[in-house]
């Protein structure tokens, strides 16, 4: 680009001079003739390279779309903030047996929180990459709740939009009028933490 930059300066400056000193006539017409075709070559050429320099900024910019994640197992929604509840105080260690027993009948949990779900936890701010660090889980699959937001709609439409269900022992009655598959049979899995272990109610393997 510098080298066509460069010869079409030179070629200008050359039919300036020519213009100016050759004489009438003679051969003034021809050279001054084959310096506007050099000049006309030279832009085409620029122009053809800076187009292909576009092209490629252009397709350098272009991310490639990202394939969704191939899953071992059947998804599966979890109600972390109703969860994390099922023995009594805010428990991390239910909810990384209950993800464990998840795991065991073929299901990949995907975790929906409310924002506040580390303060319950642990007196601090958590994000869901620090809890899907903490459940050992894909960041991708943890979601927490903007604030002020109840995570209830947001994995509600989740599940009624996948058809996946939900595990919960939340019954959702809010939240009926706007998603009827709540009283769907089998759309809610409850559970209950009994003496260390979990206990999932009507979920076969996935």
């Amino acid at each position: 680009m510098r080298i066509l930059r460069g010869l079409l300066i030179c070629t200008l400056i050359a039919l300036v001079v020519c213009a100016v000193l050759l004489p009438e006539g003679g051969e003034k017409p021809r050279v001054i003739d084959a310096l506007g075709k050099a000049i006309f070559g030279a832009f085409g050429l620029l122009a053809l390279g800076y187009a292909l320099k576009l092209r490629r900024w252009l397709k350098r910019g272009k991310r490639p779309a990202e394939k969704p994640r191939e899953r071992a197992g059947k998804p599966i929604i979890v109600d972390g903030s109703n969860v994390m509840h099922w023995g009594g105080d805010p428990s991390i260690l239910v909810l990384k047996r209950v993800m464990d027993a998840l795991h065991n009948r073929g299901y990949e949990p995907i975790v929906y929180f409310d924002a506040n779900v580390g303060y319950k936890l642990a007196d601090q701010h958590l994000g869901a990459r620090d809890m899907a660090v903490q459940l050992g889980l894909p960041k991708g699959d943890v979601t927490l709740a903007p604030s002020g937001t109840p995570a209830d709609p947001i994995l509600l439409k989740h599940a009624a939009d996948e058809g996946l269900r939900v595990v919960t022992n939340d019954r959702f009655l809010d939240w009926k009028q706007e998603f009827p598959k709540i009283g769907d049979k089998g759309f809610l899995v409850k559970g209950r933490w009994q003496e260390g272990s979990v206990i999932l109610l009507g979920l076969g393997r996935g």
